[in-house]
Order: structure tokens, then sequence, then C-alpha cells
């Protein structure tokens, strides 16, 4: 196999991954559970507090409830780090800006080991809400001028309105079925039950997602997932900082947050695609490896369908093929063809926006993730975060 020149991030790596209790009702403080992360992180790594000269995280400041509850300067302050380098952006193709941005410091210099984090307290901010919430009466009419303007009047204001239109759109263009759908979510079930930091772990069977609550058709309950309280921690370094750590370098062999397409969550020019088919497409233009030579994958499954545009968007089956592809749930199974969302996913193994399937694919090349080990020793792990306009993939390597 040749391999590309001159690719920037392969100057970088991963060195550690940590991450909090996972789960619902914690009563946890945010900058607890972050801290729980990274210090489970470094001591993954083998690194001290002195050894961080970066930091980052994604979104910097969110106004959405329990979205991103610990700013940088927190983290920063509370553990008295001496920083060369940060970044804390709102904006950016999905969470997986924060591991983008680490990879580019690092690869020109500015920074030797950069600690990113992710939290998300929406179980939380959900319950906090509930309690606060006014009376319909107290609560004037308003109009609504944001970015889901057009879906205002019809009420669709959930993300699962949006996805399910995509679910509908490609049952009616390509077949798609609940089955199908049912497949990726059984699978993930399967694999969260292997995994014991996943939030849902009882067995789930094929009649039990047919028979689930309808949320938005043709999405069910367990096509969703579900708000939680976690902290996932993530240390990106220098590949020659990180060559005498605790763990082999997981080299990052090409990374993209490519949109080229409208940045709109429902006006996207193609209604059976996202921003993924952007990301996925210029991934593989950085690197001389194919879809082929992935051992293990864990793609972005907010929804169910999502992982499915996924799968298409980075060449593992043809347009509109993906149902097809996952029908059965055998080749994405822990022992078949491509193992995919090996710990869970967003569906099982809970929302961590991401970061849990960035730490899940680490686990799985440095053969540290017990009983839902992929068996065939994993070189290449793929992994994809976002939905609507937000998509970052990255594909890493073990030497």
């Amino acid at each position: 196999m040749t391999r590309m020149t001159g690719v920037l991030e392969r100057k970088a790596a991963i060195s550690g991954v940590g991450s909090s209790e996972i789960g619902r009702n914690l009563n946890r403080a945010p900058l607890d559970l972050t801290f729980d992360a990274i210090y489970e992180a470094l001591a993954h790594a083998g690194l001290t507090f002195d050894d961080i000269d970066g930091l980052a995280t994604t979104p910097g400041v969110s106004q959405s409830p329990g979205m991103s509850p610990v700013p940088l300067r927190d983290v920063k302050n509370g553990l008295g780090l001496k920083l060369n380098w940060f970044s804390s952006m709102v904006e950016g193709p999905s969470t997986m800006t924060t591991i983008l941005n680490a990879a580019m410091a690092v690869a020109t210099g500015q920074a030797r080991h950069v600690l990113c984090y992710r939290t998300a307290t929406q179980d939380l901010a959900k319950r906090q809400a509930i309690m606060a919430a006014p009376r319909a009466a107290d609560t004037p009419a308003s109009r609504w001028n944001g970015w889901q303007m057009w879906a205002f009047p019809f009420n669709a204001l959930s993300p699962a309105n949006s996805f399910a239109m995509i679910a509908r759109y490609r049952m009616e263009k390509f077949g798609l079925t609940r089955d199908q759908l049912g497949a990726w979510a059984v699978n993930c079930r399967r694999n969260a039950g292997l995994n014991p930091t996943a939030v849902f772990r009882a067995p789930m069977t094929l009649d039990d997602y047919l028979s689930a609550r309808m949320i938005s058709d043709p999405l069910c309950l367990l096509d969703c997932d579900a708000p939680i309280d976690s902290a996932i921690a993530v240390i990106v370094s220098a590949v020659d900082a990180a060559r005498d750590l605790r763990n082999p370098p997981l080299r990052i062999e090409a990374m993209s947050g490519a949109l080229y397409g409208r940045d709109s969550w429902d006006q996207y020019e193609d209604i059976a695609g996202m921003a993924a088919n952007d990301a996925g497409a210029h991934l593989w233009s950085r690197t001389d490896l194919k879809p082929s030579d992935v051992d293990v994958g864990n793609f972005y499954d907010g929804f169910s369908i999502q992982a499915l545009v996924w799968l298409e968007a980075l060449g593992f089956c043809a347009r509109g093929e993906s149902g097809a592809f996952i029908e059965g749930g055998q080749r994405i199974a822990l022992e078949g063809e491509i193992p995919l969302n090996t710990g869970g996913g967003q569906l099982s193994g809970g929302r961590t926006h991401g970061f849990g399937l960035l730490k899940e694919s680490c686990l799985q090349l440095w053969g540290q993730a017990g009983d839902r080990q992929v068996s065939n020793s994993p070189e290449v792990a793929l992994t994809a975060v976002g939905g609507g306009a937000l998509a970052g993939c990255l594909l890493l390597t073990r030497p």
C-alpha cells in the first residue's frame, strides 16, 4: 500500500481517552463530570497536567440547556493549565471540530498535547426545565425568525421531525423498510449489552423495535437517542511526543469537515442526505486507503437514519443501498464484515455527541474494548459524527 505524502494531519495522533460516569439521574455537577473524564484520559495516556499545553472544546457556549455547560475557561482555571494554544468554537463541522482543530494545532507545532473534552448534561437540564416551566397561559405567542423558521408553522421543531422526513423519503425513493432501520437499532443494543458503560443494555429484539411508540413517523422511540449526562476526554498529541506513552499512538490518517451544500438542517439540497455527503467524499481524497480497508466503524446515530446516510456518504455502499446493506444485521455485527457502533452507538451507548463514538474507535484499535472487542485485531477505524448541516469524520490507523 502506498501512502499519500504531505498530509498534515498525519503528524497528529490520539494518545489517551477517558470518560466520566454516563447516564440519567446522575445529579452530578457538569464540571465534576468533566474533571472525572480528564483525570481518566491523562492516566490512560500516562501524562500529567504539566504535559498539557493545549485545550479544546466545541461548542464553547450554547444557548441550548445542558448542551455545553462547561466553558473552556473553567477547565483551564480549575486545573491551572499553562496553555500555548486553545480553541473554543461555536460553529464548525460537528463536535468533531474539537479534534480537527487539535490535530492541526499539534501538526503545526502550536502544542504538543491537546486536551479535548465534550460535556453535556441534557438530562439534568431537561429535569430542571420541567420544574421551572411556566403554565401555558403565561407563555405569550411569539414569531420565530431562527434557523427553523420554515418548520415552525407546522410545529415540526424537533430534529426527529427533520430526520423522519429523510427516512420517509428514502422509503418512497429507495425502498427502505422499518425492518432495516430496526436492524441498526438491534445491533446497537446487542453491542451495548457487552459495554458496561452503556446507558441502555437490556436485550432488544426486532419485534420490540417494531412495537415501540411512534415519535415522528416513521421513526419510533428506539430510533432516537436520549438525553443523558456525560463527559468524554480525548488527548491529541504530536506523533513524536506520543511514541513513549502508555498506548501506541493512533495516527490520524485523514480527517474531513467539508461542507459544499447549503448550511441548513431542513433545506439541504439532497433531501435524502446530509452534509455527511460532502465530508465523506472529501475524506477519501486525503488518503490512499479505501472503505474496504476499514476494520471497524462508529457512525453517528442520534437517529438511526443518520447512520444509514453516513454509510453511503463514506462509500460503503451506493446511494439508496444502505438499507439493504444492513438488513438482518449480520454484516455490521461484531463478528461481521464491517463491525459498526461496537459500543452501542448513540442509540444505546448514550448521547455523547459523537465523542463516545471516537473513544470506542480508539479502544477497539488498542484492543481494550473488553467483551465487545472485534476479534480481527483491527488496524483501521473510522468515526463519523454529525447530522443535518454538521459533519466531521476521522480515519485512525494503529501502527
